[in-house]
């Protein structure tokens, strides 16, 4: 194995990106940019296209 690779569980790295995409919206939010509707709305969308392919 190389010596230079790291092994993460994957919890780690889900939590990571769920605490960054967190961090992300708030601030987002913060500086009136988007709402946590406008995040909930997006991701439906999203689901919604990705079905459709």
């Amino acid at each position: 194995m190389n010596e230079d690779r790291v092994t993460v569980p994957v919890e780690e790295l889900t939590l990571t990106n769920t605490l960054q995409l967190t961090a992300i919206v708030e601030l987002l939010e913060e500086r009136g940019i988007m709402t946590q509707h406008d995040v909930v709305e997006r991701m439906k969308a999203v689901r919604n296209r990705k079905k459709a392919h």
